[in-house]
């Protein structure tokens, strides 16, 4: 990433609100990695795109209104921890390049609904590709096999990805 990155500390009472509502949307994500309200935190920002940086690992970023996690810390807490779906070895560049997910490249999915975040995994189940929103219902998209399925808001490679990285060198946790 080539832009200027700006870290603003957040203060303890703005990590504690920002924890809560993270925590309240993706409980296994934060058990799993045992978010909490201590520490350092960050908003880390880049030409309009924001980062929540906690303990020097990127946890979740800004997405309009939204926060959502990033394929970071979706790695580090493992595929249970949020809804999510695998795809065929064919769909894996594509998605990389920021396409959208469409449902016959998708092989496994568990269950969500509609409007819901979803990560998208390779095959081998030990790679995240991007986090997504569903377009359709997990049911949906098992059985109908054709159309866009989930809308990819953060890729591997995206400005999201070029500032967590930058992130986790920063604070030495790459």
């Amino acid at each position: 990433m080539s832009a200027r990155i700006i870290y603003t500390p957040l203060k303890r009472k703005d990590l504690k609100h920002f924890v809560e509502g993270f925590c309240s949307r993706y409980p296994r994500l934060c058990s799993s990695i045992g978010l909490g309200q201590s520490g350092m935190a960050y908003e880390v920002s880049a030409e309009g795109v924001v980062v929540y940086v906690v303990d020097g690992v990127p946890i979740a970023f800004r997405y309009g209104e939204e926060v959502l996690p990033t394929l970071v810390v979706v790695r580090m807490a493992g595929m249970e921890s949020t809804s999510y779906v695998v795809v065929d070895a064919g769909a894996v560049k594509p998605i990389l390049n920021g396409a959208d997910v469409m449902a016959p490249g998708i092989v496994e999915a568990s269950p969500f609904s509609v409007g819901d975040t979803v990560v998208v995994w390779s095959l081998d189940r030990r790679t995240p590709l991007a986090v997504t929103k569903a377009l359709m219902g997990s049911s949906e998209v098992l059985a109908v096999k054709r159309g866009r399925a989930l809308k990819n808001l953060h890729h591997a490679g995206d400005d999201v990805w070029g500032i967590s990285l930058e992130a986790l060198k920063k604070f030495g946790k790459l």
